[in-house]
């Protein structure tokens, strides 16, 4: 009688554990028919109707109080006092036809390097202009919602990059701890609660359906996928600029997930690529220019580096690198205000840079020998530095020093490294013993509470404009930007103050805040704009018209476009008082900007007319008229 042959046992998987179960070996839901392929309508939703709850619950919560909070900072340039917005659905051909600061200024100024054009988010308030108006209430709550649906999207799209194990509940998963951990994360606070960040929140929804859309493409083949790709990846570079890193990101994953061939994700990536050079085309032919507008930018609030060396800048951007590591694990000190000099300018002998260029130096290692063996930390790793680095100031300079709202997208690359890392590996340093693994759950709760904690204590400040520069100068000190808008923001107060020794005591705050501002950056225009202000405040209490004169002699010198001085000067002429005074000063600056400083023949004109409305006899004057003739 014949043997029965023996099946053999299906081996067990020799795979490093660090790398994630083919997409196209095992499916995260049956097949079916994908219609339009719409991310929203799928039976994935049904089957993680729970944590999805959670997850869209917890990013919503944290944030709804924001929809009682006023614009602050750029909204005024994206939104309030942007002209196109005012025109509702009749501003949207503006909007998408011109430079985005075009709006607010009324022309195209190319004050910051590489100009901006990033016409979605604006689109999307003209949009609600046109229905209810500037309205801080309905925008911030759409800021909420956004985020909410990030959130599901970044989960989403984690599900079919870590299949869920069958033994491995729901909330002990990849997808689900990284994207809580996203969620959570104070950092992302900026983007959030001021409506301006907007543009980060849709570049990060348009990149990441993108991308879903390329990894259900490689599993079915279907060209509507890939099509779908296209669109979104275009809305998110409408939105932003950095959306562009996707290009690499996007087969990075397919590589690093699947047994897909080259040809494949060849495939997928030309059309990206394609897409991207299009807009990249699109935002040349509108704005005129790819990076260089031919105008050097020397204004220490648009070129923070304007002050520095090559030496000196590459250092400080390297140092940059280290506070964002620094600000994702421990995020403590928080602030809106990156500008000089908060980051101080540094040098290459300084150990924060040298330790910097270690880490990152360390963190290339582990992702160069994690490549072929598709790491999960390699993954992260290259991430967080592809999509860091458009806004990092290393290929061009972006405006300021940091932001945080500048690591908002990479911060999904350190999320999932530390939901691996506590997930993972770290129950593998002794895996007979059950304590590491409840060691590191624990450790994934401290971060999430830690996370949510800071982040209910951070959504206030950005409540009104002087919560928020409250906020920021007990942080960012040294910020000429900062003690400049916390003064600006008191004296809005001071305005609407009616008891007189209150105004003096806030006005003794206002100066000591734009005197430190200019301390940092004697040529700060606002800040210099706010100091005559200022002077003429503090003539209204203490009547001497020496010291009016004098220190507007001080900000002249600086600042001799100042409308502001010379609206006072004409007031003081109509008020017949101090004639003599006021001539002598108007003699003064006429001399000072023709014969000792700049020759500037039209502003020696206007102040020694002045001089002569105030005093038509004087013969320095009369003798100074004839010279400028």
């Amino acid at each position: 009688m014949a043997k029965k042959k023996r099946k053999k046992p299906i081996p067990k998987s020799t795979a490093s554990t660090s790398v994630a179960t083919p997409i196209e070996k095992k499916p995260v839901f049956k097949k079916r028919k994908e219609g339009l392929g719409l991310i929203f309508t799928e039976k994935f939703w049904i089957k993680n109707l729970i944590p999805s709850l959670i997850l869209f619950v917890l990013a919503f919560g944290l944030y709804i109080s924001s929809v009682g909070f006023e614009y602050v900072l750029d909204d005024q340039i994206v939104l309030s006092k942007n002209n196109f917005v005012k025109k509702g659905l009749g501003g949207i051909k503006d909007i998408l036809t011109t430079e985005s600061m075009t709006g607010y200024f009324g022309e195209q100024k190319n004050l910051i390097v590489g100009g901006r054009y990033r016409p979605l988010s604006i689109v999307t308030f003209a949009i609600e202009y046109e229905f209810f108006g500037a309205n801080s209430k309905v925008s911030h709550f759409i800021n909420v919602l956004l985020y909410g649906l990030t959130g599901l999207l970044l989960f989403r799209v984690l599900s079919i990059l870590f299949p869920v194990k069958n033994d491995r509940q729901w909330y002990l998963s990849m997808p689900f701890i990284a994207t809580l951990l996203f969620v959570l994360h104070p950092i992302h606070s900026e983007v959030v609660a001021n409506v301006k960040g907007r543009d980060e929140i849709m570049t990060l929804m348009g990149s990441l359906a993108a991308m879903y859309y390329s990894l259900k493409y490689v599993k079915t083949d279907k060209i509507h996928l890939l099509i779908l790709s296209m669109i979104t990846f275009f809305l998110a570079l409408l939105a932003k600029e950095n959306a562009l890193t996707f290009i690499a990101v996007i087969p990075f994953s397919i590589y690093f997930f699947s047994n897909t061939s080259f040809k494949k994700i060849a495939i997928v990536t030309i059309p990206l690529i394609l897409v991207g050079v299009a807009f990249i085309g699109l935002r040349t032919g509108i704005i005129g220019y790819l990076l260089d507008s031919g105008k050097e930018v020397t204004d220490l609030m648009n070129n923070p580096f304007a002050e520095m060396n090559g030496s000196q800048k590459y250092a400080t951007i390297i140092y940059t690198l280290l506070v964002y590591l620094k600000l994702l694990i421990f995020p403590v000190q928080l602030t809106h205000d990156y500008y000089p000099y908060h980051i101080p300018i540094m040098s290459w002998g300084d150990w924060r840079v040298i330790l910097s260029l270690i880490v990152h130096f360390g963190l290339g290692v582990i992702a160069l020998l994690g490549l072929k063996k598709k790491s999960v930390f390699s993954y992260a790793i290259i991430f967080y530095l592809a999509t860091l680095s458009i806004t990092s100031n290393l290929p061009f300079t972006v405006g300021t020093f940091m932001n945080e709202r500048f690591v908002y997208i990479s911060s999904i690359g350190f999320c999932v490294a530390l939901a691996y890392l506590l997930l993972e590996k770290l129950p593998l340093l002794k895996p007979d013993l059950p304590a590491m693994k409840m060691f590191g759950y624990g450790l994934i709760g401290l971060f999430c509470v830690g996370f949510m904690a800071k982040t209910i204590m951070r959504v206030p400040a950005w409540a009104t404009p002087l919560s928020l520069n409250t906020a920021a100068i007990k942080v960012s000190k040294n910020s000429a930007r900062a003690n400049c808008f916390v003064g600006t923001a008191i004296f809005e107060n001071y305005k609407v103050e009616q008891d007189q020794t209150k105004k003096q005591e806030m006005l003794k705050d206002i100066n000591y805040y734009i005197n430190r501002s200019l301390e940092i950056n004697p040529r700060y225009g606002s800040a210099l704009t706010m100091k005559g202000g200022l002077i003429a405040e503090d003539y209204r209490f203490n009547r001497d018209i020496n010291q009016l004169l004098t220190g507007f002699e001080k900000v002249l010198k600086i600042k001799r476009n100042h409308s502001f001085i010379e609206q006072y000067i004409e007031y003081l002429i109509s008020k017949g008082s101090h004639d003599t005074a006021v001539a002598e000063f108007c003699y003064r600056m006429g001399h000072q900007f023709f014969a000792q400083q700049l020759r500037d023949r039209t502003y020696a004109t206007k102040y020694i007319n002045y001089g002569l409305q105030a005093d038509p006899s004087n013969a320095q004057l009369l003798q100074a008229r004839t010279q400028l003739q």
